[in-house]
């Protein structure tokens, strides 16, 4: 499924629930995403195993990061911040010491060279 589906698909559910808040609460309910949004892009992503883990996964959900807004820490996995020029020496770098390189859903991603 493309992204533009998806966010077309999550934006009609985000609208079919807002308008099933109460006029005088949508206001909260606002404010409430923007700070679960907030929270999640100001505190680091606790560590893997972590209790609050699944807490701050459903806070990003709130927050509405998810696409091109989603966060690029995760708990339990790291970022290595290389030029994008870089990208692909960088991906190979680490796979040649073994260490598995991880796509956007958390796993490892296969070895056909994709960036």
């Amino acid at each position: 499924m493309n992204t533009t589906a998806k966010l077309g698909g999550l934006g009609a559910v985000i609208a079919l629930l807002l308008a099933e808040v109460p006029e005088q609460y949508a206001f909260y309910v606002a404010l409430f995403i923007i700070a679960c949004g907030a929270v999640t892009a100001m505190v680091p992503p606790p560590r893997a195993g972590s209790k609050w883990a699944v807490a701050y996964q459903f806070m990003t959900t709130i927050g509405l990061n998810i696409g091109w807004a989603e966060n690029h820490f995760k708990p339990g996995q790291s970022g290595v911040r290389v030029p994008v020029a870089d990208k692909p020496a960088a991906k190979a770098v680490v796979a040649a010491a073994g260490i598995p390189v991880l796509n956007k859903k958390g796993q490892p991603e296969q070895a056909h060279g994709n960036t």
